[in-house]
């Protein structure tokens, strides 16, 4: 009886942490906010080089959010500019 029980909880708490392991992966994007490099981009608005971050918030890999983070990454006299936001 205590080796069945022992064996038992064992499996339970393997499974427990291959589950747990499977959803907070960082390749998995289950959960959680996620960034895409392949869309971002950096454009001038109010002399200020701005990049703009693309993003999409997941649950069980279903996106129910998404958008652009910006972020000001300098002046655009030094940097230059080429490239003008449109808002």
């Amino acid at each position: 009886m205590l080796l069945q029980y022992k064996a038992f909880s064992t499996a339970v708490i393997f499974s427990a942490l291959v589950t747990i392991a499977t959803i907070t992966a960082p390749f998995t994007s289950m959960f959680g906010k996620h960034y895409s490099t392949q869309k971002d981009f950096v454009c001038c608005k109010a002399n200020h080089l701005i990049s703009h971050h693309y993003f999409t918030v997941n649950v069980f890999w279903i996106t129910v959010d998404s958008g652009y983070t910006e972020e000001s990454i300098g002046d655009s006299k030094s940097a230059g500019c080429n490239i003008t936001c449109n808002n």
